[in-house]
Protein backbone atom coordinates (compact mmCIF):
# COMPACT_ATOMS: atom_id res chain seq x y z
CA UNK A 1 0.00 0.00 0.00
CA UNK A 2 1.19 3.28 -0.86
CA UNK A 3 1.95 6.13 1.79
CA UNK A 4 -1.48 8.72 0.56
CA UNK A 5 1.09 11.42 2.49
CA UNK A 6 3.98 11.10 -0.40
CA UNK A 7 0.85 10.85 -2.92
CA UNK A 8 -0.42 14.23 -1.77
CA UNK A 9 2.97 15.72 -1.55
CA UNK A 10 3.87 14.80 -4.89
CA UNK A 11 0.68 16.20 -6.17
CA UNK A 12 1.08 19.33 -4.02
CA UNK A 13 4.90 19.75 -5.85
CA UNK A 14 3.34 18.52 -9.66
CA UNK A 15 -0.09 19.80 -9.61
CA UNK A 16 -1.38 16.72 -11.24
CA UNK A 17 -1.31 13.42 -12.57
CA UNK A 18 -3.28 10.86 -13.85
CA UNK A 19 -4.63 7.43 -12.45
CA UNK A 20 -2.23 5.71 -14.64
CA UNK A 21 1.13 7.69 -14.13
CA UNK A 22 0.53 7.17 -10.25
CA UNK A 23 0.37 3.61 -10.41
CA UNK A 24 3.71 3.65 -12.55
CA UNK A 25 5.56 5.75 -10.66
CA UNK A 26 4.69 3.93 -7.13
CA UNK A 27 4.48 0.54 -8.57
CA UNK A 28 1.06 -0.11 -7.56
CA UNK A 29 -0.99 -0.71 -10.80
CA UNK A 30 -3.71 -2.10 -8.88
CA UNK A 31 -4.50 1.06 -6.54
CA UNK A 32 -7.19 3.54 -7.64
CA UNK A 33 -5.81 5.96 -5.50
CA UNK A 34 -9.38 7.04 -3.95
CA UNK A 35 -7.38 6.82 -0.22
CA UNK A 36 -6.08 10.09 -1.49
CA UNK A 37 -9.67 11.92 -1.95
CA UNK A 38 -10.08 11.78 1.88
CA UNK A 39 -8.00 14.41 2.61
CA UNK A 40 -9.82 17.45 0.98
CA UNK A 41 -6.07 18.42 -0.37
CA UNK A 42 -6.86 16.90 -3.75
CA UNK A 43 -9.83 16.71 -6.36
CA UNK A 44 -10.55 14.24 -9.06
CA UNK A 45 -11.32 15.52 -12.51
CA UNK A 46 -12.29 12.06 -14.82
CA UNK A 47 -8.72 9.95 -14.35
CA UNK A 48 -6.62 13.03 -13.47
CA UNK A 49 -5.73 13.75 -9.63
CA UNK A 50 -5.83 17.69 -9.05
CA UNK A 51 -4.23 19.31 -5.78
CA UNK A 52 -6.80 21.73 -4.31
CA UNK A 53 -3.64 24.47 -4.78
CA UNK A 54 -3.05 23.66 -8.59
CA UNK A 55 -5.24 23.20 -11.40
CA UNK A 56 -4.67 20.48 -14.29
CA UNK A 57 -1.87 20.93 -16.79
CA UNK A 58 -1.59 19.74 -19.74
CA UNK A 59 2.03 20.38 -20.17
CA UNK A 60 3.04 18.89 -16.65
CA UNK A 61 0.74 16.00 -17.83
CA UNK A 62 3.35 15.51 -21.00
CA UNK A 63 6.40 15.28 -19.10
CA UNK A 64 4.70 12.96 -16.49
CA UNK A 65 4.09 10.48 -19.22
CA UNK A 66 8.15 10.75 -20.88
CA UNK A 67 9.03 10.40 -16.64
CA UNK A 68 6.89 7.08 -16.87
CA UNK A 69 8.55 5.57 -19.74
CA UNK A 70 12.10 6.56 -18.01
CA UNK A 71 10.70 4.44 -14.74
CA UNK A 72 13.31 1.72 -14.00
CA UNK A 73 16.19 4.14 -15.28
CA UNK A 74 15.82 7.19 -13.17
CA UNK A 75 17.24 7.16 -9.52
CA UNK A 76 15.22 10.53 -8.68
CA UNK A 77 13.19 12.81 -10.31
CA UNK A 78 11.85 16.87 -9.43
CA UNK A 79 9.64 19.17 -10.64
CA UNK A 80 11.39 22.32 -12.45
CA UNK A 81 10.62 25.68 -13.47
CA UNK A 82 9.35 25.97 -16.82
CA UNK A 83 9.69 25.69 -19.54
CA UNK A 84 11.58 22.82 -17.69
CA UNK A 85 9.08 20.78 -16.10
CA UNK A 86 11.09 17.78 -14.70
CA UNK A 87 14.39 16.85 -13.94
CA UNK A 88 15.55 13.34 -13.44
CA UNK A 89 18.78 11.60 -12.70
CA UNK A 90 19.68 8.49 -14.34
CA UNK A 91 21.38 5.30 -12.97
CA UNK A 92 23.85 6.27 -15.54
CA UNK A 93 24.56 9.46 -13.72
CA UNK A 94 22.80 11.23 -16.25
CA UNK A 95 20.81 14.24 -15.40
CA UNK A 96 18.03 14.91 -17.71
CA UNK A 97 15.64 17.92 -18.52
CA UNK A 98 11.72 17.20 -19.35
CA UNK A 99 10.78 20.51 -21.72
CA UNK A 100 7.34 20.51 -23.04
CA UNK A 101 6.32 23.38 -25.28
CA UNK A 102 3.23 23.69 -27.23
CA UNK A 103 1.18 26.17 -29.93
CA UNK A 104 2.40 29.28 -28.07
CA UNK A 105 5.62 28.73 -27.06
CA UNK A 106 7.33 26.86 -29.42
CA UNK A 107 9.65 29.45 -30.87
CA UNK A 108 10.76 30.62 -27.26
CA UNK A 109 11.69 27.07 -26.57
CA UNK A 110 13.71 26.76 -29.81
CA UNK A 111 15.40 29.55 -28.80
CA UNK A 112 15.96 28.51 -25.53
CA UNK A 113 17.33 25.34 -26.38
CA UNK A 114 19.69 26.51 -29.02
CA UNK A 115 21.05 29.13 -26.42
CA UNK A 116 22.07 26.48 -24.57
CA UNK A 117 24.05 26.47 -21.93
CA UNK A 118 23.54 29.74 -21.40
CA UNK A 119 19.90 29.88 -20.98
CA UNK A 120 19.36 26.36 -19.05
CA UNK A 121 20.47 24.69 -16.38
CA UNK A 122 23.44 22.47 -17.10
CA UNK A 123 21.94 18.68 -18.12
CA UNK A 124 23.27 16.30 -19.98
CA UNK A 125 20.67 15.47 -22.01
CA UNK A 126 17.26 17.34 -23.18
CA UNK A 127 13.60 15.51 -23.63
CA UNK A 128 11.64 18.04 -25.55
CA UNK A 129 7.85 17.12 -26.12
CA UNK A 130 6.48 19.93 -28.75
CA UNK A 131 2.50 19.03 -30.79
CA UNK A 132 4.05 18.08 -33.65
CA UNK A 133 7.19 17.65 -35.73
CA UNK A 134 7.44 20.91 -36.98
CA UNK A 135 10.20 22.72 -35.08
CA UNK A 136 12.93 19.46 -35.36
CA UNK A 137 14.83 21.07 -38.26
CA UNK A 138 14.96 24.45 -36.46
CA UNK A 139 17.29 22.79 -33.36
CA UNK A 140 20.55 23.25 -33.32
CA UNK A 141 21.59 22.36 -29.49
CA UNK A 142 25.27 21.49 -28.45
CA UNK A 143 23.79 18.44 -26.22
CA UNK A 144 21.91 15.32 -27.10
CA UNK A 145 18.08 15.57 -27.59
CA UNK A 146 15.17 13.92 -27.96
CA UNK A 147 12.33 15.27 -29.64
CA UNK A 148 9.06 13.78 -29.37
CA UNK A 149 6.01 14.91 -30.82
CA UNK A 150 2.82 14.52 -28.27
CA UNK A 151 0.25 12.89 -27.36
CA UNK A 152 1.55 9.71 -28.80
CA UNK A 153 5.29 10.69 -27.73
CA UNK A 154 6.45 9.40 -30.57
CA UNK A 155 10.36 9.91 -31.26
CA UNK A 156 10.82 11.96 -34.41
CA UNK A 157 15.14 12.36 -34.37
CA UNK A 158 17.33 9.27 -33.53
CA UNK A 159 20.27 11.16 -32.29
CA UNK A 160 21.13 8.89 -29.92
CA UNK A 161 21.28 5.21 -29.53
CA UNK A 162 20.64 4.43 -26.32
CA UNK A 163 17.06 6.85 -26.00
CA UNK A 164 15.32 4.80 -29.43
CA UNK A 165 13.43 2.48 -27.25
CA UNK A 166 11.51 5.38 -25.42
Amino acid sequence: MVDKIKVINFLQDFGCARIEQLQILYDDKNNNFKNILASNMVSKKGDIFVHNTKRINEKMLTALDILCKYKGRYVNFHQGYEPIFITFLTNENLLYHIIVADKENEKGIVKLVNSYPLSLPKADRLILAFPDGGELKNINCDIPFLYTAYPGLEVLNNDDEDEENT
